[in-house]
C-alpha cells in the first residue's frame, strides 16, 4: 500500500481536489523515505550491500581485482570479518590444508643467507605436489611468468590479504 493511501486513511473525511495532490506529492516522499531506508538496511551488511562494497574492502584492507565480481568482493569481505585464527604458523597451515595444499613453512631468522638484516619476520612457503608450468621459448607468450603455479594464486593472495603487517611471504614451488 502506497504512503498515499495510508495518509488519505488518517483523514475522518474524504477530501478532494487540490488535497489530493498534496497527498500525492506527500505520499511520494514518504515512499522514497520507506526505499532508502530499506537500500541503507542492506548496505549495512556486507553480504548485500552494493554501494558500499569499496568502504567493506577499505575497512578490511582488501584491495579488489579489477576482474572481481560484486558477489566475489562480498565473501571476501565476509571471510575477512569472520576470521579469527590470529597470526600463527599453525593458522596458516590449517588455511592451506583446508583448501588441499600440501606445503611447509620455515621462519627465516635476520641474517639468514639472501635475506637480508633488516629485522624483517619472513617465511617462505613451499608448496609441494603442485602443478609447475615453465616458460618454454615457442609456446609461452612475451610477459608469462617464468614458472606458474595457477593452482596456488588463491592461496598466496589470501596469506598476503592476512598477514601480519610486518611479515614478508617468499612463495617457493617443489
Amino acid at each position: 500500500m502506497s504512503h498515499k493511501n495510508v495518509l488519505k486513511m488518517l483523514f475522518p473525511v474524504e477530501l478532494g481536489g487540490v488535497f489530493d495532490g498534496d497527498l500525492a506529492l506527500e505520499g511520494q516522499q514518504l515512499d522514497a523515505a520507506q526505499a532508502s531506508a530499506e537500500r541503507l538496511l542492506r548496505e549495512m551488511f556486507p553480504q548485500t550491500c552494493d554501494e558500499t562494497i569499496e568502504d567493506w574492502e577499505r575497512v578490511c584492507g582488501l584491495t579488489p581485482a579489477p576482474t572481481d565480481t560484486l558477489q566475489m568482493r562480498q565473501e571476501r569481505v565476509v571471510r575477512k570479518l569472520r576470521e579469527f585464527g590470529g597470526l600463527s604458523l599453525p593458522y596458516f597451515a590449517s588455511l592451506a590444508e583446508a583448501a588441499g595444499y600440501t606445503f611447509g613453512i620455515e621462519e627465516l631468522q635476520a641474517g639468514t643467507g639472501g635475506y637480508g638484516d633488516e629485522g624483517i619476520f619472513r617465511w617462505r612457503v613451499t608448496f609441494t605436489n603442485t602443478p609447475l608450468y615453465y616458460f618454454r621459448a615457442g609456446q609461452s607468450r612475451a610477459g608469462e611468468r617464468l614458472v606458474d603455479g595457477p593452482s596456488a594464486d588463491a592461496l598466496e593472495g589470501l596469506f598476503t590479504e592476512i598477514k601480519p603487517a610486518h611479515t614478508q611471504i617468499i612463495f617457493a614451488y617443489a
